[in-house]
């Protein structure tokens, strides 16, 4: 059963996002006071006197440009408020209540919604306390709460507001665990398109604007039984500093993301190719032990594909990335929606490896096997490593131990993770290999 939708709606910079952060406990909606920063819905649970609901942040609903990006961004409010269980009504106490605020709340009320106002940016104990800031919001009975986003203030009390509308929970059968896949990539790229093709619904504005998508957004979803978080990120224009403050916190909400993820896909568009950008994401991801998928979106940009073109075409992207040639690659269209529910597919397959446990006796029967290519150099008899045994999963990780005295050069630690690859795929997937000298004199 879905939980009930609690929607945050009011103008732009009344803090919709920073009481978003507040109420979720997190940094997924960037808080910036330049115009119509929130562009997309973001999605968070909250648990709160024993009630789940999901909290929804959104876009200013007071955007008058006519262009195709404010318009798309104004359809994703409306469709929200549609939909949603409740309405909480953030306005700014220093503004009082406008006349488009006036407006909306009548026809929430009309259409009988159940609704909170949120009186936001009374930042002292004395402001809410007063009854001032919230006097000239009190309309037909709905509930008024003084709150600061800033520093926290009556958010519990906005929390106990809301839990008192909500239903009364069901019990819910074990959700077992899940999968966090992760869209990362550089700007236009179509991750947000990606998006809306596997949730069937358009949650993601999609523009050809450079940096429409500003937030680090997670849905849910169940894929043929699997229930998947999947998040889509701000596009990478660069791996390093900005100048730009708000690109600089979308940098950060993207490496969040990423430090958290299961399954990365990677995507970038074939018509551009594999840039600087690709290749140090793609060697970050590795280190992190996360999960990858290479994902070459835009498929249908390509003139005058042939049958064999995307075999020819994996050959050559994989040139440029030889050090993940352990991750599967798709190649997708999301605008003809062509192969994009074929990164659900890899993401589950690529999880079931990542917790892959292999049997000690099988671990020891490999390296005896293999032992004559562990020798420390043509020529010698002398095997080097005594013990194989894997320590962890989620990624694979291996400890060779051996008592031998001088360090062993990294090469073997590679050598045994070639060894593991071969015999038991572990594809999409980094193998970690750790290598244990306690004798050593010198490592």
């Amino acid at each position: 059963m879905a939980l009930p939708a609690v929607l945050l709606l009011g103008r732009t910079n009344v803090g919709k996002s920073s009481l978003f952060n507040r109420l979720t406990d997190g940094r997924l909606a960037i808080a910036d006071p330049t115009p119509h920063t929130t562009r997309d819905l973001q999605r968070q649970t909250v648990t709160w006197a024993g009630r789940e609901f999901t909290l929804v942040d959104s876009g200013g609903f007071d955007i008058e440009k006519p262009d195709e990006l404010h318009a798309a961004v104004l359809r994703q409010v409306q469709t929200a408020m549609k939909t949603a269980f409740m309405i909480v009504l953030v306005t700014e106490a220093s503004a009082g209540l406008r006349q488009e605020e006036r407006r909306l709340l009548h026809q929430l009320l009309k259409d009988k919604k159940h609704v909170v106002v949120a009186v936001n940016k009374t930042d002292t104990p004395s402001d809410r306390r007063s009854g001032s800031a919230t006097t000239p919001f009190q309309r037909g009975g709905v509930d008024v709460v003084a709150v600061s986003a800033k520093n926290g203030g009556g958010t519990g009390d906005l929390l106990d507001a809301i839990a008192k509308q909500l239903p009364q929970p069901v019990l819910q059968k074990n959700r077992g665990r899940g999968i966090k896949v992760v869209l990362i990539g550089r700007t236009n790229v179509g991750k947000s398109a990606i998006t809306n093709t596997l949730l069937h619904d358009e949650v993601r504005v999609v523009s050809s604007q450079p940096h429409t998508t500003r937030d680090a957004a997670a849905f849910d979803l169940v894929y043929k039984g699997t229930a998947i978080t999947l998040v889509d990120t701000a596009g990478v224009r660069t791996h390093g500093r900005t100048n730009n403050r708000i690109e600089a916190m979308s940098l950060y909400a993207t490496r969040s993301a990423l430090e958290h993820a299961d399954v990365a896909a990677l995507v970038w568009s074939m018509p551009d190719g594999i840039g600087l950008v690709e290749k140090t994401l793609a060697g970050d991801i590795g280190e992190r032990g996360t999960g990858m998928i290479l994902v070459a979106n835009q498929w249908d940009r390509i003139p005058d594909k042939v049958p064999t073109s995307p075999l020819r075409a994996e050959k050559y992207i994989r040139r440029s990335l030889p050090y993940v040639a352990w991750a599967p690659m798709v190649f997708t269209s999301a605008t003809e929606k062509h192969n994009v529910r074929r990164i659900l597919d890899l993401a589950v397959a690529i999880d079931r490896e990542r917790r892959r446990t292999i049997p000690q006796a099988e671990l020891t029967a490999l390296l005896r096997n293999a032992a004559i290519r562990l020798r420390p150099a043509a020529g010698k008899k002398q095997v080097i490593a005594t013990e194989l045994r894997q320590i962890k999963t989620s990624p694979p990780t291996f400890e060779l131990a051996t008592s031998k005295r001088e360090a062993l050069p990294k090469a073997y630690g590679l050598a045994v993770a070639k060894l593991l690859r071969t015999a038991y795929d572990f594809g999409g997937t980094p193998i970690i290999v750790r290598v244990s000298q306690p004798f050593a004199k010198s490592i």
